[in-house]
């Protein structure tokens, strides 16, 4: 989501469950973001999980990064795996999964991404792929990919045992046209 300022709203979850009542909870989510107010992370997790709470029947994790046009990136978790930056896992506080309890409140970790940095959230159906002698994809595996590209990431996990839904979202910070005529 962006906005004028330069900056870009990154929301990226996980809704528990499958199906109907899954693909609802996506919509809910998704007419809740439109009509949010709030663009620092942790109060976005806190007005999703206010939305969602007593509503659904499962949970939600999620991960919102918000990324200033100068490279600062505040980022907030709601049980969602933490992003890799440039290969290496970013040590992120991981808060109660959205949906669960009405008071859950969020804490927010600042990074400064350099231009070219490259980000990359995944879902738990990366780490979780298992294969035919049940050994999951796991942490490593994930993280020694995790500078491909996020078709590359999705692809090495279904072919190791893809049995629930991937996803993978990939960003490289590039620097503004305006920023290099300054």
């Amino acid at each position: 989501m962006p906005a004028e300022d330069g900056s870009l709203l990154v929301v990226v979850g996980d809704v528990s469950g499958k199906g109907l009542k899954a693909a609802m909870t996506v919509g809910s989510i998704i007419g809740a973001l439109r009509g949010c107010t709030v663009r620092k992370p942790a109060e976005v997790l806190a007005y999703l999980n206010h939305v969602l709470h007593g509503q659904i029947t499962g949970f939600v994790t999620c991960t919102i990064a918000l990324i200033a046009a100068n490279g600062n990136m505040t980022l907030a978790n709601a049980g969602n795996h933490p992003p890799y930056r440039n290969g290496q896992e970013l040590d992120v506080e991981s808060g109660l999964p959205l949906g669960i309890t009405p008071d859950a409140c969020y804490s927010e970790t600042t990074f400064q991404l350099n231009p070219n940095d490259r980000l990359t959230f995944v879902s738990d159906g990366v780490v979780e792929a298992t294969n035919e002698r049940r050994e999951l994809f796991g942490f490593h595996r994930t993280q020694a990919i995790s500078t491909q590209s996020a078709s590359a990431i999705a692809e090495a996990a279904k072919q190791f045992g893809q049995n629930d839904d991937i996803t993978v979202l990939t960003l490289t910070l590039t620097p503004s046209l305006k920023a290099s005529l300054a």
